[in-house]
């Protein structure tokens, strides 16, 4: 990298406030040097935003649902600013184009009810049937035997499901890393999960080459990813998101210190007018690692 990171305390996991605390997970090719001027600021880079899409949640949101490409690019325009990337209204010359993905997390529980879970109720029904079979015909061992062993079966399939709805949630999230770094003995783990495991808001930008978008049909190179999320209980998404933003934005471009918490406390933004909003407006696939380039 041409430049340091800004400076940041790795994930806190006993900080105060929880629900004001913003993730933030940001990672840059290699090859991607951003010239400095003497100040230290950065030199001007162009881009153009495209939409990716608002995925929505497992349920109506009224501060999130409501929001619209223009109204979440006029934030997110504010926060690359902030970094000297500049909108651009040349596609001959424009450095980046920027996909813009927003949405909520879907847990296990939206998918399948704990109260409602196969196993549950055939454990329920395995309790109903009487528990002394001492000299009990085959039959009446086998009533018994039965739902047991399908209850068994049903939870090892219900647990399967819900680690793949964890495991893309951390994906889009920007958890991947950190879990698979960290020790499952490690306490950290656990609050990990925890994060995971809630309904969470989130943006993620991932910015590609434009030129070679623009020119060539072969899937263009990630330049740079930022995902930043904060959990939906308790937060107002229209609110928090202008704040979550401007913390996001210290690592536009860079490499985070794995994955970060800041509190939204120490963010302030105003927003103001955007003038250039970008090209395009299509809804693409989900913002995992798997992501394309339009």
């Amino acid at each position: 990298m041409g430049c340091s990171a800004p400076t940041a305390t790795r994930t806190s996991f006993s900080a105060p406030g929880g629900s004001e605390i913003t993730a933030v997970y940001s990672r840059a090719s290699k090859d991607y040097v951003r010239d400095q001027n003497p100040d230290g600021s950065f030199e001007p880079e162009t881009y153009v935003l495209k939409n990716g899409g608002n995925f929505g949640g497992p349920r109506y949101d009224p501060t999130q649902d409501k929001l619209s490409f223009e109204d979440v690019s006029r934030v997110i325009a504010k926060a690359l600013a902030a970094q000297n990337y500049v909108p651009s209204e040349d596609p001959a010359t424009t450095d980046l184009v920027i996909l813009v993905y927003w949405g909520a997390t879907i847990v296990p529980d939206d998918v399948n009810p704990v109260n409602q879970r196969t196993s549950g109720a055939l454990m329920e029904q395995a309790d109903r049937t009487p528990g002394n079979l001492a000299g009990a015909n085959p039959v009446d061992i086998a009533a018994k035997e039965r739902p047991l062993t399908q209850a068994a079966d049903s939870a090892h399939s219900e647990a399967s499901i819900d680690a793949l709805v964890n495991a893309r949630s951390a994906n889009i999230l920007g958890y991947t890393a950190e879990i698979l770094g960290t020790s499952q003995r490690d306490p950290k783990m656990n609050t990990l999960r925890d994060e995971v495991e809630q309904n969470r808001y989130y943006v993620v930008l991932l910015a590609y080459d434009y030129q070679v978008a623009r020119e060539s049909r072969r899937q263009p190179k990630l330049i740079w990813e930022t995902r930043f999320s904060i959990p939906e209980r308790h937060n107002d998404f229209e609110k928090a998101f202008p704040m979550m933003a401007a913390i996001a934005a210290r690592y536009f471009g860079q490499d985070s210190p794995g994955l970060i918490h800041h509190n939204l406390g120490e963010a302030h933004v105003e927003v103001g007018e955007l003038k250039v909003l970008g090209v395009g407006s299509e809804k693409n696939e989900p913002p995992d690692k798997g992501s394309k380039a339009p």
